[in-house]
């Protein structure tokens, strides 16, 4: 299984920003080749731990390509922790964590550690070499998300 992690301080608290990754569903307003997000299941919860089925379809353009599968998402809002895991369509396996630490008021550290397998390894090797760069992209994008619907947090990246 390949790995990518990628932690960033940035300019948002860290109850903002958790806010902004635990919203599964507004992932296609934002982030980089998503094109649909939506809970599919009912939310339930267990302490502190809310548990759902989303669908996401992630489509690249240029090349007609466009693939939907279904992960399985845990959200804690206490820990400030977001673990998606998949199995579907292409995907052999997906785990992908999303880690929220407070730095100060304002700040906070974003973490996101992918570990992934396609079940074709000719896909495994084609993406395998563009996937630290979409990781890379995603936190990008979160961070833009951030200054957008949080104005007044924006300041220059740490």
């Amino acid at each position: 299984m390949a790995k990518v992690a990628l932690k960033k301080a940035v300019a948002l608290s860290a109850h903002r920003a958790f806010a902004i990754v635990s919203d599964v569903s507004a992932y296609k307003e934002f982030l980089p080749l998503v094109k649909r997000s939506t809970i599919r299941a009912i939310v339930t919860e267990i302490g502190d731990t809310k548990s759902f089925a989303a669908d996401l379809m992630v489509a690249y353009d240029r090349l007609s390509l466009s693939v939907i599968f279904t992960s399985m998402v845990e959200v804690n809002a206490v820990a400030r922790i977001v673990i998606a895991r998949s199995d579907d369509g292409p995907i052999k396996s997906l785990k992908a964590v999303w880690q929220i630490t407070p730095i100060d008021g304002a700040r906070c550290t974003v973490a996101i550690d992918v570990d992934y397998e396609f079940k074709s390894k000719l896909m495994q090797m084609a993406v395998g070499g563009l996937m630290h760069r979409a990781v890379e992209k995603v936190l990008e994008a979160f961070e833009a998300r951030g200054r957008q619907l949080y104005p007044m947090s924006a300041l220059p990246n740490i």
